[in-house]
């Protein structure tokens, strides 16, 4: 019964582990795109100065909260990969002294 518990769970945080990939995807594209509007910004006309400033500004802050995000996403990235590892590995222990056990009891039975 344990053995299944600790499967499913493994199997659970692995599930998961594409979801958070495909947010980061969106997050990297997000961030592309925004470089790219900055890049255009630098090159709007000067007549529009203060409305241009204002919009780097916005493009510049947003690009540094997608950093943060990025950051966040990445250490949560590895944290549950450091679960299912130890969640893994303390699946494979249950399943050997299964084994074992199962074998003990064969050995009597005979």
């Amino acid at each position: 019964m344990m053995r299944i518990a600790l499967t499913l769970a493994t199997g659970m945080l692995l599930a998961a582990t594409p979801v958070f990939a495909d947010a980061l995807d969106e997050l990297r594209a997000a961030k592309d795109a925004l470089q790219t509007a900055r890049e255009h910004l630098k090159e709007a006309p000067k007549e529009l100065e203060g409305h241009r400033k204002r919009a780097l500004g916005s493009v510049n802050q947003a690009l540094e909260e997608l950093n943060q995000a990025l950051a966040s996403a990445r250490q949560n990235e590895r944290q549950d990969e450091k679960k299912a590892n130890q969640l893994d590995n303390k699946a494979n222990k249950l399943e050997n002294r299964a084994n074992k056990l199962e074998h003990k009891a064969d050995e009597m039975r005979k």
